[in-house]
């Protein structure tokens, strides 16, 4: 029997409590784009997540079709369809914050799944509902699963970027303890954007 995808086993752990206590089961290096329109304000966001080696099988073993070790237009879009519905009702793991508020669940609005250096990847693209210019309200995301069955990290390498018209805007990165889950023990990555 295949090993569970993590949306399965999501589903499973909201059924079983007594799972939470269990360590993460699957791994995400983050990558998040920050990404600003002409007039210099945050438009939205793009996480690439690269998954661990064993989750990455399990997606091929279900989603690669022609066993090329790739995902094709299509079997992309069958990853979509067999993935963001789950997502959806974990927040996406995305939360995007301004000044401080949570905007609330919003699903992206473009999804691509790819296999980079033998390792899956989730591409995704949140557009805010308005631009927000951060150096009237403070803009910030954070990507974690509370449940605490998939550790999401920012990658060692470029774990954030600023695409568009910054204007000397820059991102940070901190501990989000006001975010702190899982009894208190995790803490997750907050990127701020920050400007002069």
């Amino acid at each position: 029997m295949r090993v569970l995808s993590f949306v399965v086993g999501l589903a499973i752990l909201a059924s079983w409590p007594q799972m939470a206590a269990a360590h993460p089961h699957v791994f995400i290096d983050n990558q998040l784009a920050v990404l600003f329109a002409a007039d210099g304000k945050v438009a939205g966001f793009r996480t690439a997540w690269t998954f661990d080696d064993i989750f990455t099988e399990d997606l091929l073993n279900q989603f690669d079709a022609d066993g090329d070790k790739q995902f094709s237009a299509s079997e992309s879009e069958q990853v979509k369809d067999g993935t963001l519905p789950n997502l959806a009702a974990f927040h996406y793991f995305t939360y995007i914050y301004e000044n401080g508020k949570d905007l609330g669940e919003m699903a992206p609005t473009t999804f691509k799944a790819d296999i980079v250096d033998g390792r899956a990847r989730f591409q995704l693209t949140y557009k805010l509902p308005d631009a927000v210019d951060p150096r009237q309200s403070p803009v910030a995301l954070s990507v974690y699963d509370q449940e605490y069955y998939v550790e999401v990290l920012l990658a060692e390498k470029n774990p954030v970027t600023i695409e568009g018209n910054a204007a000397g805007c820059a991102a940070e990165i901190a501990d989000d303890q006001d975010h702190a889950y899982f009894g208190g023990f995790v803490v997750p990555q907050l990127v701020s954007v920050k400007c002069p």
